[in-house]
C-alpha cells in the first residue's frame, strides 16, 4: 500500500508575483489517495519503483474499507484505490528528476 498526490504541482509551491491567494491555493492543491496493489508480490514491486515525485497511471476499483476505530469506537471510512486483476499500474516516469523514458517505449511497460 502506498500514497498518491494528484491534481497538484509538485515543486511549484512558491506564489507567483501578484497572485490571489485563492489562485495560488487552486493551483496547488492536492488530492491524496491510498494505493492497494493485489497480489502483494507486484505491491512489493511497485512500492520498490514508485519513488516520490513519479509519474505513474493508476486504473483500478475505489473501494471504501469501513472499520470501527479501537481508541474513540467511531466508525471510520476509509476509500482507496485497489488495483487487481482488471487495472493497470504503468510507471511513466522516475521521480526526483530522473530522465525520463521514451514515448515509444511506453506501449510494454508495467501492464497487470
Amino acid at each position: 500500500m502506498f500514497s498518491v498526490g494528484t491534481g497538484g504541482i509538485r515543486n511549484n509551491r512558491r506564489p507567483f508575483n501578484n497572485e490571489d491567494p485563492s489562485e495560488y491555493a487552486n493551483r496547488c492543491a492536492i488530492q491524496w489517495h491510498r494505493v492497494c496493489v493485489y497480489p502483494d508480490n507486484l505491491g512489493m514491486i511497485a512500492m520498490k519503483n514508485a519513488l516520490p515525485g513519479s509519474r505513474l497511471y493508476l486504473e483500478g476499483n475505489l473501494e471504501t474499507k469501513i472499520f470501527t476505530d479501537p481508541i474513540s469506537g467511531l466508525v471510520r471510512r476509509v476509500r482507496e484505490i485497489a488495483v487487481r486483476r482488471n487495472g493497470r499500474l504503468v510507471f511513466l516516469g522516475k521521480g526526483d528528476g530522473a530522465e525520463q523514458p521514451p514515448k515509444w517505449g511506453l506501449k510494454s511497460v508495467g501492464y497487470y
